[in-house]
């Protein structure tokens, strides 16, 4: 039994301390926790009286209670503890809501405080990556970049900002007013005469940097030119970027240049260029049109009206319906017309502009160009003059050399008749020798002052428009057996050998005697320009399917490079010609190509110095009835 209550006791011992321990934790229910425990601890004590002295069954029995005053002790001993727990249980327990309610509001408290944590620590990370992705932005840009706070110190820069102020960067750091950093700048540079010129210079750029307005070029020693843009921040701070505009003011530059070269130009060759915007109404156009207009460039205000009221009024409509019909057909167009300066000067201008479209194929834009052409026109007017008087002349000449042939030939066909009647003595014997040379002399040269005056005659009624054809069928064949049975004699005196290879089939439509006359004057001047013992060749072939050609072609001296388009002008001859003595007027060959032209043919000289000369007479197919081969 003793043992029992001595477990009780030490139970009720045990919950008296817990509720002591307790007793900080529960200060908001103070009262009713005191009379709890105070309870309990009445309790407790009566339970260790009752071990000791009161129990049935007591520790120390020498000093145990009489009976009856133990039963009494059982119920007041304990009676007042148990009113204590009673009353503080009462008290207690509605404050048990309470405390719960405290301890769920605190655990929410603790769970938000947290959460907080949390998300602060999420907010700092992210805010050390946004500051970490800043960074790399800044160091992945082209310009030069630093931010200072509301105190103008420097909080961030790139690389790029370092490299380009090289000079300071030993200073340049976070925390660096901007002031220090000029400062040590502008003294490292050494560029002031003396210290008011670096003041002046530091104070004028902390008021441009205190209290920035647009933007600023700076030149470093490099000779790189930066654009500076510094702004304001919210905060009070300050933004400074730097971009590298070398290549774009070397851009400009360049095309300042262009542009004053092409003004120049456009100044020089008296034309300008121009645009229409068909959709707002509006022209533009280069100083240079100006001034052909008759304006001032740097006062006239470019309208559709200012270009109209230059235009002579008698080539408006042509003007407009020109340009309509390029609109309309999508053409450039060209165009020459007048125009009435403001002093009434008339200029003529020559106009040529080009259609430009958008993507649905309405007209967008007309631009082109506007040339002064007065002075070309003056000269063509000038020129066309000057034609009509060298046609006049040239038909004049024509017309007296024609007319002076016919009356030369009259006493010339007398003098040959007479020579040819002495030199064959039909009225008898010449006893005297030197009579009969003389009189062969006069005969020789009467047929060749007779051919002269033959090939002048010739080519001045081609020169005056008289060149009637008197077309037939012409066996080319005979005609060259013809030309060699008349040359042959010349030809055989300089022991030439003169041949051919025609067919005999071959057929032509043309003048027979016109010829004939260029045969014998290109086979005569291949045999007059071939040493003795050289050959001289003329055959026909197929030069092309629209052409069927004759060539005449020697071994002969042959003809510069540099005389090949002189010698087919009138009265033009080779120096070869000339340095030899050979006879002739120089018209065989203009005579001979302009006869050939007649013929809607060409003549054709190829020629090397020492190797010989080969002309083509090329004429069209069709004046041919079939193309023989070469026997």
């Amino acid at each position: 039994m003793i043992i029992a209550e001595i477990i009780l006791f030490l139970c009720l011992a045990l919950s008296t301390s817990f509720f002591v321990r307790q007793a900080v934790r529960y200060s908001k229910v103070n009262l009713g926790y005191k009379l709890l425990t105070i309870g309990m601890c009445l309790i407790s004590l009566n339970a260790l009286l009752d071990v000791f002295i009161i129990g049935p069954t007591v520790l120390f029995p020498q000093i145990e209670l009489p009976y009856e005053i133990a039963r009494v002790w059982d119920v007041a001993g304990y009676l007042p503890g148990i009113i204590g727990v009673l009353i503080g249980m009462f008290m207690f327990l509605p404050s048990v809501a309470l405390l719960s309610q405290e301890v769920e509001d605190r655990e929410q408290e603790k769970q938000s405080l947290q959460s907080q944590a949390d998300d602060l620590q999420s907010a700092k990370m992210r805010a050390e990556d946004a500051e970490k992705f800043l960074f790399e932005a800044l160091e992945t840009i082209s310009e030069a970049f630093i931010i200072f706070d509301k105190n103008d110190r420097v909080v961030a820069y790139n690389s790029r900002y370092r490299e380009l102020f090289e000079s300071v960067g030993a200073y340049l750091k976070p925390g660096v007013t901007f002031e220090e950093l000029i400062r040590r700048q502008a003294k490292q540079l050494g560029i002031f005469e003396d210290e008011a010129a670096l003041e002046e210079w530091i104070q004028r750029r902390l008021e441009e940097h205190n209290n920035p307005v647009g933007t600023k070029e700076q030149v470093f020693e490099t000779g790189e030119i930066y654009r500076l843009s510094e702004v304001k921040t919210p905060s009070g701070g300050t933004v400074a970027i730097r971009t590298n505009i070398t290549d774009l003011r070397t851009r400009e530059k360049a095309l300042r240049i262009l542009n004053e070269r092409l003004q120049e130009a456009q100044s020089v060759a008296h034309i300008g260029h121009w645009s229409y915007d068909v959709k707002n109404e509006r022209h533009d156009w280069s100083d240079e049109v100006s001034r052909i207009m008759g304006y001032d460039p740097n006062t006239l205000e470019i309208t559709t009206n200012a270009y109209l009221d230059r235009v002579h009024p008698d080539d408006m409509d042509r003007m407009r319906s020109l340009v309509r019909w390029a609109q309309q057909n999508d053409e450039n167009y060209q165009i020459d017309y007048r125009m009435v300066r403001p002093n009434g000067e008339i200029v003529y201008v020559r106009e040529i502009g080009r259609v430009q479209k958008d993507s649905s194929g309405q007209t967008e834009f007309f631009r082109g160009t506007i040339q002064d052409i007065s002075a070309q026109h003056q000269t063509e007017m000038e020129l066309m003059e000057a034609k009509v008087r060298a046609e006049e002349g040239t038909r004049a000449k024509s017309l007296f050399l024609a007319n002076m042939s016919h009356e030369l030939r009259t006493p010339l066909n007398a003098i040959i008749g007479f020579a040819e009647v002495i030199t064959k003595e039909i009225f008898g014997p010449i006893n005297n020798n030197k009579y009969k040379e003389y009189s062969d002399n006069i005969l020789s040269s009467g047929q060749h002052l007779l051919s002269l005056i033959n090939d002048i005659l010739d080519f001045s009624r081609l020169e005056a428009d008289k060149h009637d054809l008197e077309e037939t069928d012409i066996s080319l064949y005979e005609v060259v057996k013809w030309t060699e049975l008349l040359l042959n004699s010349k030809a055989m005196e300089k022991k030439i050998s003169l041949t051919h290879d025609i067919p005999q089939d071959l057929i032509m439509r043309g003048d027979e005697r016109k010829i004939k006359q260029v045969l014998i004057n290109l086979t005569n001047n291949a045999i007059k320009f071939t040493p003795d013992g050289g050959k001289v060749r003329l055959y026909a072939e197929m030069t092309g399917p629209e052409h069927y050609s004759l060539f005449v072609e020697d071994n002969g001296i042959g003809i510069d490079a540099k005389e090949l388009e002189t010698v087919l002008k009138p009265f033009v001859r080779t120096m070869n010609a000339v340095s030899s003595s050979v006879e002739g007027t120089g018209l065989g060959l203009p005579l001979s190509k302009s006869i050939v032209e007649l013929h809607g043919g060409k003549l054709l000289l190829t020629s090397q110095v020492g190797k010989g000369t080969k002309v083509e007479i090329q004429f069209p197919r069709n004046r041919f009835q079939n193309f023989a081969k070469s026997a």
